[in-house]
């Protein structure tokens, strides 16, 4: 029996079933591809955080180190200000020391100033007895001389002889009298010599208590004033010890605070780091077991290019920072730079480095605006790339591109310090230093 010829109908229908068919291998391809992609940019995104944190634990491992120094700096100071201290308060005992000897030499320069003024005193109380003595002394005097003056005996025995009206008896009563009023005046004029003498002899002592006695009161005010400014002293030598000694302690407390908030701000990073670590390698078991899927569902290997570099250069400027350890300009801290960067003017064209599909564009934290490709299979190893600071992204998500194909401009969003293309490259889901495939 002769084969039947299949009709134009069955045909049409075997064609629509392969199509359809191929679309959903090729759906399915697709799907995997950006699965695999979307975990590799997971994997970009944990290994910023980890090389951001990074930076963050080696600040804090440094505030740690510097509040550290300061603690041991502080409490050496504060070693030394209680030497200082001790040496102070010693001074201050020895000062106050030196205070109750200056108090009882006041006490004895007062005792001694009572004494002069007592002296003074009594010396004056002389002076004024002197003084009377003699005014006494002259009223006798004076006396004498009326009652001489009254009775001048010359010339009454001289009228007795002249009259002859006397005898023997009468004129040697007469003369008696005469002789006992000139041996009162002797007498009195000798007391009166006398306490003249014992007045000057009183002024002279007189004189002297008072000058011991203003230096007395002198010495007295000298050791008052030497006492109150060796007090003042004292007080503030103390003052100055009590205030050095606070100082350090206060300052030795907040350096202890610090060491213990760097301390604690370390640890939270390093338990942060430890967290990411642990994400990344979970995301980059799953990579490999997307990989190893891939690989069962047969993606076609592309070959690598037979000329030139292996991939597109994004942009044709000079390289501004390597892949690999670095002290970046923002943070200032040594850190593992994972990409290459290119300088270029804003508004500069980036080209796709290979043929494949956009599995991510948008906003990315610190790259800024960012474009991730996957390239699938080329030359038996699954590579993507991604392009971040971008101004503006010229491809959306889903779309394919051919190699050199503008995606996006250069740019400087996300924590960039100017113009320039952050360029990542992914090759079995592993970062990798992309230099060498796009020189």
């Amino acid at each position: 029996m002769a084969q039947r010829k299949p009709t134009s109908h069955r045909l049409a229908g075997l064609r629509a079933l392969a199509i359809g068919l191929l679309t959903i291998a090729l759906l399915g391809v697709s799907s995997l591809a950006a699965h695999a992609d979307d975990l590799g940019s997971q994997e970009s995104a944990k290994q910023d955080q980890i090389a951001a944190n990074a930076v963050t634990i080696q600040k804090n491992q440094d505030a740690l180190t510097q509040a550290a120094n300061a603690l041991k700096a502080s409490q050496s100071a504060l070693a030394t200000a209680k030497s200082d201290l001790a040496t102070k308060q010693q001074a201050a005992t020895d000062a106050k020391a030196e205070d109750d000897t200056m108090a009882a030499n006041l006490a004895v320069a007062e005792q001694a100033l009572a004494d002069r003024q007592a002296d003074l005193a009594v010396a004056q109380q002389a002076v004024t007895d002197g003084l009377n003595a003699i005014a006494a002394q002259r009223d006798q005097i004076g006396l004498i001389a009326q009652t001489t003056a009254q009775q001048n005996t010359t010339l009454l025995a001289l009228a007795m002889l002249l009259n002859g009206g006397f005898d023997t008896a009468s004129l040697n009563n007469q003369v008696q009298w005469a002789t006992t009023v000139f041996t009162a005046n002797e007498d009195a004029m000798e007391r009166l010599q006398t306490a003249q003498i014992q007045l000057q002899a009183a002024q002279d002592a007189a004189q002297k208590a008072k000058d011991a006695a203003d230096a007395a009161e002198a010495e007295v005010a000298t050791q008052k004033a030497a006492t109150a400014a060796h007090l003042t002293l004292t007080q503030q030598a103390q003052a100055d010890a009590d205030a050095a000694a606070k100082t350090v302690a206060a300052k030795v407390s907040a350096n202890q605070q610090a060491e213990t908030d760097a301390a604690a701000a370390l640890k939270q990073s390093q338990d942060e780091q430890a967290q990411y670590e642990a994400d990344l390698a979970k995301i980059q078991q799953q990579i490999q077991a997307q990989m190893a899927q891939d690989q069962a569902q047969g993606i076609p290997n592309q070959a690598a290019p037979s000329s030139g570099t292996f991939f597109q250069r994004p942009v044709p400027g000079p390289v501004t920072a390597t892949f690999g350890w670095r002290i970046p300009p923002i943070a200032g801290a040594s850190s593992y730079h994972q990409g290459v960067d290119f300088g270029s003017p804003c508004g500069t064209p980036i080209l796709a480095s290979a043929a494949g599909t956009v599995t991510y564009a948008g906003w990315n934290g610190s790259l800024g605006n960012y474009v991730a490709i996957n390239h699938g299979l080329i030359a038996g190893n699954y590579y993507s790339t991604g392009y971040g600071h971008q101004s503006k992204i010229a491809v959306s998500v889903g779309q394919q591109v051919a190699r050199a194909q503008v995606i996006g401009y250069v740019g400087t969003t996300g924590v960039s310090t100017g113009c320039h293309v952050h360029y990542n490259v992914y090759k079995n889901g592993t970062l990798i230093n992309g230099l060498p495939l796009v020189s």
